[in-house]
């Protein structure tokens, strides 16, 4: 896969889009630091040095599970290369021993599909960012991994039955969570992850399941 790797982008996720407009799937775009960085509803996604942002265009794909399953294959090649046990928090977070090593951003534009992936190799983080952390603090990584992870994010585009595995590496399933969702939160334990990937919460007996929102809290941090 032809990669544009970069030291320094605003975005790597606005190039990638912009490239999009004139140049076919699949490619991708790389760099070690953003200085505009975006996650979910455009807020800005801390992106210093030493980290990893990368973006991979791909045709569109009739894959509901789509981030679900990138966040899985991601998980599965830091594990299986690196040996460390992370784990995955509903819907696009990778963590690792409680805290969060990286994003997942899944936008559907004109021209195909945009993953972003933000991983922090090994910058520090700055105290206003408690409950992330950096994977260097486990070990030595090359930070020359975007093209492994560039195919490893195309091949998971096609993954739908990436569920059983992503059940096995939650970190949420049988904890209390919150989760917000338009504009309130709501409150339950993490009954696990039903067929279209959706989240179970258990309240008073009774399971309701969801499809959006984000974990703000959990019974571990």
């Amino acid at each position: 896969m032809e990669i544009y790797c970069y030291l320094v982008l605003p975005s790597t996720q606005d190039l990638a889009k912009k490239l999009l407009e004139k140049k076919k799937p699949p490619f991708a775009v790389s760099a070690l630091e953003q200085t505009q960085g975006y996650g979910k509803q455009g807020r800005a996604f801390y992106s210093p040095k030493n980290g990893l942002y990368l973006s991979v265009c791909l045709e569109k794909q009739e894959n509901p599970l789509l981030t679900l399953a990138v966040g899985t294959a991601v998980a599965d090649f830091l594990r299986a290369r690196y040996g460390l046990e992370i784990g995955l928090k509903w819907a696009n977070d990778l963590f690792y021993q409680g805290k969060k090593v990286a994003g997942i951003l899944t936008e559907q534009v004109a021209g195909g599909i945009v993953v972003g992936l933000g991983l922090n190799l090994g910058a520090e983080l700055p105290a206003s960012l408690p409950q992330a952390t950096r994977l260097l603090e486990a070990g030595d990584f090359d930070p020359l991994l975007a093209d492994d992870l560039a195919c490893v994010i195309c091949r998971a585009a096609s993954w739908q039955d990436c569920l059983p595995r992503y059940r096995e590496l939650s970190i949420l399933t049988g904890r209390r969570v919150t989760l917000k969702i338009a504009g309130r939160n709501i409150s339950g334990t993490c009954a696990g992850f039903d067929d279209q990937g959706r989240l179970l919460l258990e309240k008073g007996g009774k399971i309701s399941a969801w499809s959006s929102g984000e974990v703000i809290k959990t019974s571990f941090l």
